[in-house]
């Protein structure tokens, strides 16, 4: 289980479980279907690939249609729809017409922008099977099914989303916040899916994260990282405050521990987690893009493990990866520690949150 991204963007314990129960056996089939016909898009399109960047926009690409078929789904006495994209198997249950029809849409552009944003990441090995139910209790319905005696966590998710082994689970908060959120929990039902080896705790929520930001343009989403106002205020909240963490602290956090013991400290969290992976992407010039890259592309591979051996011993890697937390990637991939790039990063923030760039972050522009 991965964390998950209430309005707050909490976190949900990692150790929930692992998915037992494949996601077809709760789906009773209805008898009629639509499928598309080949070679003719009755649908919006999707672009094949996007373009590289994450602040770049759709042209000159090929496009391909994104539903590719409807069917009946009958869950719980509700009547829903099954419906196939080429990256996803969407089950919905979504009264609300405009969520309804643009979450196959988004969905598209999203798995576009996790493989190209950072680098070039390939498309994940089978379709990822995501549920967007009605309501609160029909999500909660879905997650016992699917979860069992071990769904309690999910549960306690007020407004929000999770991703479990490759599955997304969604229900409606609203168009805007609930495409956010299967923004970032969708990042993490890829790499879930697509990673043979797991990132370290702040870099997968911080690219979860990097992944919220989008706006729409002529019936399309177009993602921009930089495009979140949430993560801004409060990252602007805790710089004025003096409540930042010191890298080398933040890397070290587990956000389950602060669901409980620190929810302004969570809200910081995910906000200083946010500006790091910009920082990594964007800061000092872009110097450690390239190595942000590598290490995306080594998890993929399931050569991150190696890497971190070589650089920091087996043993200490043991342990990095036993709790995935501290700045082992850091210094295997950037070849620096926490605490010596903390100067960096906080000066980094300090240009990020300054006097006017909230202006640029609401239209999508860098503030730096």
């Amino acid at each position: 289980m991965t964390h998950h991204a209430p309005m707050n963007r909490a976190g949900t314990p990692k150790n929930l479980l692992a998915l037992s129960v494949l996601a077809g056996v709760i789906i009773a089939g209805c008898s009629s279907s639509r499928e598309a016909e080949p070679g003719v898009s009755h649908d919006p399109v999707v672009v094949d690939r996007a373009l590289s960047g994450s602040e770049s926009e759709e042209s000159g690409v090929r496009a391909t249609p994104v539903v590719l078929s409807e069917q009946e789904w009958c869950f719980a006495g509700r009547d829903g729809v099954t419906i196939r994209t080429p990256h996803y198997r969407l089950y919905t249950t979504e009264s609300d017409e405009v969520l309804r029809e643009r979450m196959p849409l988004f969905l598209e552009h999203a798995i576009a922008h996790y493989r190209t944003a950072v680098g070039d990441l390939p498309a994940p090995p089978a379709k990822l099977d995501t549920y967007l139910m009605d309501n609160r209790p029909q999500r909660e319905t879905l997650s016992k099914r699917l979860h069992g005696d071990q769904s309690g966590d999910i549960l306690q998710i007020q407004r929000g989303g999770y991703a479990a082994r490759g599955v997304g689970g969604y229900f409606d908060i609203g168009l805007y916040d609930t495409l956010s959120i299967a923004a970032h929990e969708g990042w993490h039902q890829y790499t879930q899916r697509t990673f043979r080896d797991p990132l370290p705790i702040w870099l997968e929520e911080g690219l979860a994260t990097f992944m919220e930001g989008h706006a729409w343009r002529s019936g399309r989403p177009v993602f921009r990282s930089w495009q979140n106002l949430e993560r801004f205020n409060a990252l602007a909240n805790a710089s004025a405050s003096g409540n930042l963490y010191p890298l080398q602290t933040l890397v070290r956090l587990s956000p389950n521990e602060l669901i409980t013991s620190d929810p302004e400290g969570l809200l910081r969290y995910y906000a200083q987690v946010w500006a790091l992976t910009h920082f990594l992407a964007y800061g000092q010039g872009g110097m450690h893009a390239e190595a942000l890259a590598r290490a995306l592309d080594d998890a993929v591979e399931g050569e991150l493990t190696d890497r971190l051996i070589a650089a920091i011993g087996r043993p200490e890697t043991s342990r990095s990866l036993g709790s995935r937390l501290g700045d082992g990637v850091l210094r295997a991939y950037v070849g620096t520690a926490a605490a010596s790039l903390d100067e960096a990063y906080q000066a980094f923030i300090a240009r990020l949150t300054r006097t006017g760039a909230r202006d640029a972050i609401s239209s999508g522009r860098s503030p730096i």
